[in-house]
Protein backbone atom coordinates (compact mmCIF):
# COMPACT_ATOMS: atom_id res chain seq x y z
CA UNK A 1 0.00 0.00 0.00
CA UNK A 2 2.83 2.41 0.47
CA UNK A 3 4.62 1.28 -2.65
CA UNK A 4 0.68 2.02 -4.06
CA UNK A 5 0.37 5.32 -2.83
CA UNK A 6 3.52 7.20 -1.80
CA UNK A 7 3.47 9.14 -5.41
CA UNK A 8 0.14 10.59 -5.52
CA UNK A 9 1.63 14.09 -4.69
CA UNK A 10 3.27 14.30 -8.02
CA UNK A 11 -0.33 14.31 -9.59
CA UNK A 12 -1.30 17.29 -7.74
CA UNK A 13 2.21 18.43 -8.78
CA UNK A 14 2.29 18.31 -12.27
CA UNK A 15 -1.91 19.44 -12.41
CA UNK A 16 -0.16 22.74 -10.96
CA UNK A 17 3.44 22.98 -12.12
CA UNK A 18 3.53 20.90 -15.19
CA UNK A 19 6.92 19.92 -14.88
CA UNK A 20 8.22 18.05 -11.54
CA UNK A 21 9.79 20.18 -9.00
CA UNK A 22 11.59 19.02 -5.89
CA UNK A 23 13.08 22.26 -4.92
CA UNK A 24 10.09 24.22 -4.39
CA UNK A 25 7.21 21.37 -3.76
CA UNK A 26 7.69 18.37 -1.69
CA UNK A 27 5.10 15.80 -3.37
CA UNK A 28 5.71 13.51 -0.09
CA UNK A 29 4.35 16.07 2.42
CA UNK A 30 0.96 16.57 -0.39
CA UNK A 31 0.71 12.86 -0.79
CA UNK A 32 0.56 12.61 3.38
CA UNK A 33 -2.06 15.74 3.47
CA UNK A 34 -4.14 13.87 0.53
CA UNK A 35 -4.07 10.75 2.16
CA UNK A 36 -4.31 11.47 6.16
CA UNK A 37 -5.82 15.39 6.48
CA UNK A 38 -8.06 14.37 3.46
CA UNK A 39 -9.03 10.68 4.89
CA UNK A 40 -8.71 9.46 1.55
CA UNK A 41 -6.59 6.42 2.98
CA UNK A 42 -10.01 4.96 4.61
CA UNK A 43 -10.77 4.11 0.54
CA UNK A 44 -7.83 2.20 0.61
CA UNK A 45 -7.59 0.19 4.05
CA UNK A 46 -10.39 0.23 6.86
CA UNK A 47 -7.78 -0.36 9.26
CA UNK A 48 -6.40 2.53 11.34
CA UNK A 49 -3.30 0.40 13.18
CA UNK A 50 -1.16 0.98 10.14
CA UNK A 51 -1.72 4.49 9.83
CA UNK A 52 1.40 6.03 11.69
CA UNK A 53 3.90 3.34 9.74
CA UNK A 54 2.44 4.04 5.98
CA UNK A 55 2.22 8.22 7.06
CA UNK A 56 6.06 8.39 8.02
CA UNK A 57 6.92 5.65 5.53
CA UNK A 58 5.57 8.36 2.27
CA UNK A 59 6.78 11.55 4.16
CA UNK A 60 10.07 10.20 4.36
CA UNK A 61 10.22 8.15 0.96
CA UNK A 62 12.02 11.56 -1.04
CA UNK A 63 13.70 12.99 2.16
CA UNK A 64 17.28 13.57 1.80
CA UNK A 65 17.73 11.71 4.90
CA UNK A 66 15.03 9.71 7.14
CA UNK A 67 13.57 12.03 9.76
CA UNK A 68 14.76 10.60 13.39
CA UNK A 69 13.13 9.27 16.35
CA UNK A 70 10.85 6.68 14.05
CA UNK A 71 9.87 3.58 15.36
CA UNK A 72 11.09 0.39 14.81
CA UNK A 73 8.52 -0.81 12.29
CA UNK A 74 7.92 2.94 10.57
CA UNK A 75 11.78 3.13 10.26
CA UNK A 76 11.91 0.07 8.17
CA UNK A 77 9.10 0.62 5.88
CA UNK A 78 10.53 4.17 5.25
CA UNK A 79 13.88 2.40 4.76
CA UNK A 80 11.65 -0.54 2.07
CA UNK A 81 10.01 2.24 0.28
CA UNK A 82 13.46 4.50 -0.21
CA UNK A 83 15.15 1.71 -1.39
CA UNK A 84 12.13 0.15 -3.77
CA UNK A 85 11.58 4.23 -4.97
CA UNK A 86 15.52 4.26 -6.32
CA UNK A 87 15.50 1.18 -7.55
CA UNK A 88 12.38 2.00 -9.83
CA UNK A 89 14.09 5.35 -10.63
CA UNK A 90 16.79 3.57 -12.61
CA UNK A 91 14.37 1.34 -13.85
CA UNK A 92 12.83 4.35 -15.42
CA UNK A 93 15.86 6.16 -16.07
CA UNK A 94 17.01 3.10 -18.41
CA UNK A 95 13.82 2.66 -20.49
CA UNK A 96 11.77 5.72 -20.56
CA UNK A 97 12.72 8.47 -23.38
CA UNK A 98 14.76 11.65 -21.51
CA UNK A 99 11.31 14.26 -22.89
CA UNK A 100 9.44 12.13 -20.54
CA UNK A 101 11.66 11.95 -17.70
CA UNK A 102 12.50 15.28 -17.01
CA UNK A 103 8.73 16.88 -17.53
CA UNK A 104 9.38 20.78 -17.64
CA UNK A 105 13.21 20.85 -17.44
CA UNK A 106 14.96 18.54 -20.13
CA UNK A 107 13.83 18.63 -23.60
CA UNK A 108 16.36 16.79 -25.39
CA UNK A 109 18.61 14.23 -25.04
CA UNK A 110 21.11 16.54 -26.48
CA UNK A 111 21.10 18.95 -23.87
CA UNK A 112 22.42 16.22 -21.66
CA UNK A 113 25.25 15.34 -24.22
CA UNK A 114 26.46 18.85 -24.17
CA UNK A 115 25.72 19.42 -20.46
CA UNK A 116 28.48 20.04 -18.10
CA UNK A 117 29.10 19.23 -14.45
CA UNK A 118 28.69 21.70 -11.71
CA UNK A 119 31.56 21.17 -8.85
CA UNK A 120 29.18 20.58 -5.78
CA UNK A 121 27.73 17.78 -7.67
CA UNK A 122 30.89 16.19 -8.43
CA UNK A 123 31.73 16.47 -4.74
CA UNK A 124 29.25 14.71 -3.32
CA UNK A 125 30.06 11.99 -5.86
CA UNK A 126 33.50 11.99 -4.72
CA UNK A 127 32.49 12.23 -0.58
CA UNK A 128 30.30 9.52 -1.57
CA UNK A 129 26.98 11.17 -0.77
CA UNK A 130 23.43 11.75 -2.27
CA UNK A 131 23.38 15.12 -4.12
CA UNK A 132 21.57 18.14 -2.79
CA UNK A 133 18.66 18.97 -5.16
CA UNK A 134 19.81 22.31 -3.95
CA UNK A 135 23.35 21.90 -6.25
CA UNK A 136 21.77 20.90 -9.34
CA UNK A 137 22.23 23.39 -11.86
CA UNK A 138 23.15 21.55 -15.06
CA UNK A 139 21.23 19.26 -16.94
CA UNK A 140 23.48 16.63 -16.36
CA UNK A 141 23.41 17.39 -12.44
CA UNK A 142 20.20 16.18 -12.43
CA UNK A 143 20.96 12.74 -14.06
CA UNK A 144 23.73 12.52 -11.70
CA UNK A 145 21.46 13.21 -8.69
CA UNK A 146 20.18 9.46 -9.83
CA UNK A 147 23.31 7.83 -10.22
CA UNK A 148 23.90 9.28 -6.40
CA UNK A 149 21.40 7.66 -5.02
CA UNK A 150 22.94 4.43 -4.56
CA UNK A 151 24.80 6.25 -1.41
CA UNK A 152 21.74 5.79 0.61
CA UNK A 153 20.92 2.45 -0.19
CA UNK A 154 19.71 0.45 3.21
CA UNK A 155 19.60 -2.67 2.15
CA UNK A 156 22.68 -5.25 0.03
CA UNK A 157 19.91 -7.17 -1.71
CA UNK A 158 19.06 -3.98 -2.94
CA UNK A 159 22.80 -2.94 -4.21
CA UNK A 160 22.48 -6.73 -5.39
CA UNK A 161 19.86 -5.90 -8.15
CA UNK A 162 21.21 -3.00 -9.06
CA UNK A 163 24.82 -4.75 -9.64
CA UNK A 164 22.60 -7.18 -11.46
CA UNK A 165 20.88 -5.13 -13.72
CA UNK A 166 23.79 -2.91 -14.41
CA UNK A 167 22.10 0.49 -13.70
CA UNK A 168 25.29 2.59 -13.04
CA UNK A 169 27.02 1.77 -16.34
CA UNK A 170 23.81 1.71 -18.39
CA UNK A 171 22.69 5.04 -17.16
CA UNK A 172 26.19 6.51 -17.76
CA UNK A 173 26.36 4.97 -21.23
CA UNK A 174 23.26 6.81 -22.22
CA UNK A 175 24.73 9.63 -23.10
CA UNK A 176 27.53 10.67 -25.83
CA UNK A 177 29.68 13.49 -23.59
CA UNK A 178 30.34 15.65 -26.54
CA UNK A 179 32.52 17.88 -23.85
CA UNK A 180 35.54 16.13 -23.01
CA UNK A 181 36.20 17.30 -19.30
CA UNK A 182 32.70 16.24 -19.01
CA UNK A 183 33.62 12.80 -20.12
CA UNK A 184 36.43 12.58 -17.85
CA UNK A 185 34.40 13.81 -15.01
CA UNK A 186 31.58 10.79 -15.68
CA UNK A 187 34.64 7.98 -16.03
CA UNK A 188 35.57 9.09 -13.02
CA UNK A 189 31.88 8.93 -11.62
CA UNK A 190 31.47 5.39 -12.41
CA UNK A 191 34.68 3.97 -10.76
CA UNK A 192 33.64 6.02 -7.78
CA UNK A 193 30.29 4.24 -8.09
CA UNK A 194 31.02 0.94 -8.86
CA UNK A 195 33.84 0.58 -6.15
CA UNK A 196 31.45 1.94 -3.55
CA UNK A 197 29.22 -0.93 -4.39
CA UNK A 198 31.38 -3.28 -4.38
CA UNK A 199 32.88 -2.38 -1.59
CA UNK A 200 30.03 -2.71 0.27
CA UNK A 201 28.81 -6.29 -1.32
CA UNK A 202 32.23 -7.43 -0.13
CA UNK A 203 31.95 -6.21 3.76
CA UNK A 204 28.50 -8.13 3.69
CA UNK A 205 30.08 -11.45 3.21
Amino acid sequence: LIAYLHDIGRFDELKRLKKFDSVGNDHALVASNILFDHNLIRDFIVETKYDDIIKKAIENHNKFKIEPNLSEKELLHAKIIRDADKLDNFRVKKEEPIEAIFPGKIKTIDELNQSFISKKVFESIQKEECVDIHDRIYPLDYWICILAFVFDINFIQTLKMIQKQNYINILIDRFEYKNRETKRTMEKIRIIINEYIDRRLKENK
